[in-house]
This record gives C-alpha cells, sequence and structure tokens, in this order.
C-alpha cells in the first residue's frame, strides 16, 4: 500500500506560524521552523527563499484562501447587508479560531518591517475590493446611503476589524497592559461592530 503524500510545504508554515507566534519573528531561527515541522533545515530552502519569505506566503496565502473562501460563501447572497456581516464576521472568527494565526498577522507581521510591502499591500487591496463591490450592492439596492464615500468606507470598516482583533489579542497576552478593565468577547465586539454598520451606513 502507498504511503500518503506529505506536504511539506503546509507542515513548514503551519510550524513557522507556531514559532513565530512564540519567539517572536525577529528571534525565530529556521532551524527551530524545521525542528517543530520534523524535517531538515535544508528542505525550507526547497519552498522559500529565506525567513521574509516564509512570513510573506503566511500573510499571502491565508488572505488568498480567506478570499476565495469568502466569494464561494456570497454566492447565493442576494441581500449585500447579509453579505457584509458574512465578510467580517467570518475574518474575526478565522483569527479567533487561531491566536497564534492572529499574533503572526497583527503584530509579527509589523515588527518585521514587511507589513507595507508591495506584496502584503496587494492581498490588502483584493480584500478591501471586495468590501466596496458590497458597499456598492448596497448603494445600487438602496439600503446603503448614497454619500457614503466607498474608498473611505472599506478602509473604515478593515480598521474596525483590525482594531478589535488586535484589542482582544493583547488583552490575552499582555492583560497587565490593561490593568481592571473588563475584557470583551469577540461575539461582543461582532455584535457592536454590526450596530456602528448599521447606524453608519444604512439607509433609514
Amino acid at each position: 500500500m502507498a504511503r500518503p503524500l506529505i506536504n511539506k510545504k503546509a507542515l513548514i508554515l503551519k510550524a513557522a506560524i507556531k514559532v513565530f507566534a512564540q519567539r517572536g519573528f525577529s528571534r525565530a531561527r529556521t532551524a527551530v521552523i524545521a525542528r517543530e515541522a520534523r524535517v531538515a533545515e535544508g528542505t525550507i530552502y526547497n519552498y522559500f527563499k529565506s525567513k521574509d519569505d516564509l512570513i510573506l506566503t503566511i500573510f499571502e496565502q491565508t488572505w488568498h484562501d480567506l478570499i476565495r473562501a469568502l466569494r464561494t460563501a456570497l454566492r447565493p447572497i442576494q441581500d449585500p447587508i447579509q453579505k457584509m456581516t458574512l465578510v467580517l464576521t467570518t475574518v474575526i472568527d478565522l483569527f479567533e479560531s487561531n491566536p497564534q494565526l492572529a499574533e503572526v498577522f497583527l503584530v509579527e507581521l509589523r515588527q518585521s518591517g514587511k507589513c507595507f510591502s508591495n506584496q502584503p499591500m496587494a492581498v490588502i487591496l483584493e480584500f478591501l475590493d471586495l468590501l466596496e463591490e458590497i458597499l456598492k450592492e448596497g448603494i445600487a439596492q438602496g439600503v446603503i446611503r448614497k454619500d457614503v464615500d466607498t474608498k473611505v468606507a472599506r478602509g473604515f470598516l478593515f480598521g474596525a476589524v483590525e482594531s478589535i482583533l488586535l484589542g482582544w489579542l493583547l488583552r490575552k497576552t499582555h492583560p497587565d497592559y490593561f490593568g481592571k478593565e473588563k475584557p470583551y468577547t469577540l461575539e461582543e465586539a461582532k455584535e457592536t461592530l454590526m450596530k456602528l454598520f448599521a447606524t453608519g451606513f444604512f439607509v433609514r
């Protein structure tokens, strides 16, 4: 019986997320990532040019997979409000289910200095375009206000989700930063986000 093929690239990416989250990007070593993935260190360089290439691939692949899944899920939905709710809550759910991935995206990518290079910006813009498409659909259907600037609005929504996730993550990893301030759940954050979306964007 033939042995199942092992996807070494996927194993390396999964290991890199764990090591970057635990040790920080600057202190992470490819030898540690290889040990976590149970591959030879040289195997990493069969798939990735460098540690920088690793973290950028994590970012790009996650966003591409997410956007592709979202477009599939959105296809049968006609209501732009339902579409926007699905998109925003899906992003929050993704990172809630994988705090290590959230750490890599929200903290380590920034500290690596790669956050605003061409590769991350390209996939971020692809996601922003998806948000803008939904906003324009809502305007065309008369459920979202016509005076909303869709370029500004898409950035507002993206920034709101990012801020919610970063606040949630830091409260988990550095609770001392917030003193006695009561933490919020992401379920509460999603509910508040959609209330703000309704108040500021919907036609009354």
